[in-house]
């Protein structure tokens, strides 16, 4: 386990294992690293060295201010990429922690040569952030340790940011040259899965991957599938420029 100093007095800490391209596991929204990621890491950390932070605010990471929001996010992982002195050859994001980063590749960033999306948002919707504060949500999320935030303060946060800060057109997303992998589920009630259908067709390089019968926590409830989509992924566009 290590850990970066980051704005507003935030102590950031990540999990770095095997070896190979460096690839970011960015988790969602009051989940954490091993959460979100466990049935992807192990597998991925075969091929690739796997980089995966805990939020601010979220697992181990402190928010001391409060910063916790898309922009903020996406700041963090330039101050991680900094400090691991080493560009990820992907990152690969899940809902909330999927929607920073592809805000930031929106915004001309050139931080990563592919990208994986697994529940991203396009658009904030402010008519849904009563439901997206109050769930219902999985009992085993809500049990997740956050020890420096409580759990209702970190999603009322992430649900203000998603509802103001948030709104990508078509135009943004054509800015995004890097190869891009869009996953979703057809029962995703958090993100609907047409939002995925979206972005695949605006994203120049986009590639979609639509799950039948699965809900919104793609890397829990189909894990070999989704473990097999971003292997081919990354096998097709990382290791053939190699």
């Amino acid at each position: 386990m290590a850990h970066l100093q980051a704005a507003g007095g935030a102590l950031l800490h990540y999990d770095d294992e095997g070896t190979g391209p460096l690839v970011l596991l960015v988790h969602g929204g009051t989940g954490t690293g091993a959460y979100d990621w466990e049935y992807q890491r192990e597998p991925l950390a075969r091929r690739y060295r796997i980089v995966t932070p805990d939020l601010r605010g979220h697992g181990r990471s402190s928010d001391p201010d409060g910063r916790l929001g898309l922009e903020q996010i996406a700041r963090d992982t330039l101050d991680l990429v900094d400090a691991l002195g080493e560009r990820p050859a992907a990152i690969v994001g899940f809902s909330f922690g999927a929607t920073a980063i592809l805000r930031l590749l929106c915004s001309g960033a050139d931080v990563t040569d592919a990208l994986v999306m697994i529940g991203a948002s396009q658009v904030g919707r402010p008519q849904d952030v009563e439901s997206i504060v109050n769930g219902p949500w999985p009992r085993e999320l809500r049990a997740l340790p956050h020890e420096h935030t409580e759990w209702r303060r970190l999603r009322e946060a992430m649900a203000r940011s998603w509802a103001d800060e948030l709104h990508l057109d078509d135009e943004e997303l054509r800015r995004v040259s890097i190869p891009a992998l869009v996953i979703a589920g057809d029962r995703d009630t958090i993100e609907p899965v047409e939002t995925a259908l979206a972005l695949d067709r605006a994203l120049p390089r986009g590639e979609l991957l639509v799950l039948p019968g699965c809900g919104h926590f793609a890397t829990r409830q189909r894990p070999a599938e989704v473990n097999v989509a971003i292997e081919g992924f990354l096998a097709r566009h990382l290791e053939a420029s190699r």
